[in-house]
């Protein structure tokens, strides 16, 4: 276990609040001058800080912050399947794509956790605010869709995509003939699809784009 140094959650305390410093300063002071008595100093901060003048300080909740321990943030958990020997892969996808890519896949998955949540408890207002949310989470896979197209130049290939991962890079890769889904939201790329969204967002696509 991390032992928390004194001096600094003293220091932190007085960013909180300069008043404090006069009574705080005198105990940084001796922790400096005789570490062997430590444990007494943390016992005195302690006590000063649970002493009745404290107990309704208007930052109280912000000190309490400072003596929190603060865990290392896991490792986000996305539904990307793991790119197979058999698969024909496009490309990697470029960073700064996947990183739109890997938001949208991991807010799909809390939408979509909501979503069981608000059909078990037959929460109707909650329902209709999943609702929307899994609409924008449509506009936005298609928008995705129109920058992996753009990047990778796939305008004139009919074919249906998917994303997968391999060592923590995000790859396009050629799918089967049945839609595949990347959570909920990023799904296959066909004209239909981008038909809708391009009438949706009364944008005219690139000419020629649907053999018109």
């Amino acid at each position: 276990m991390r032992i928390r140094n004194l001096g600094k959650t003293i220091d932190q305390l007085i960013k909180v609040d300069p008043n404090l410093e006069d009574q705080l300063k005198p105990i940084k002071n001796k922790s400096s001058r005789w570490p062997a008595k430590n444990e007494d100093y943390w016992k005195e901060l302690l006590e000063f800080l649970n002493s009745e003048d404290l107990k309704n300080h208007p930052k109280r909740s912000e000190m309490h912050e400072i003596f929190v321990t603060k865990r290392n943030n896991k490792s986000p958990l996305y539904s990307f399947e793991p790119v197979l020997p058999r698969d024909l892969c496009v490309g990697a996808i470029p960073e700064d794509i996947a990183d739109i890519v890997r938001r949208h896949d991991l807010k799909s998955i809390r939408i979509a956790k909501i979503h069981v949540e608000a059909n078990m408890t037959r929460n109707v207002a909650l329902l209709k605010k999943v609702a929307r949310e899994e609409f924008l989470l449509g506009i936005n896979s298609e928008k995705i869709w129109v920058k992996l197209c753009d990047h990778f130049n796939l305008w004139d290939k009919p074919i249906h995509y998917t994303i997968k991962s391999r060592d923590g890079i995000l790859f396009l890769v050629e799918a089967s003939p049945h839609p595949q889904f990347i959570g909920d939201g990023l799904v296959k790329m066909d004209s239909r699809t981008l038909k809708e969204f391009f009438k949706f967002m009364k944008i005219d696509p690139p000419q020629g784009l649907f053999g018109d």
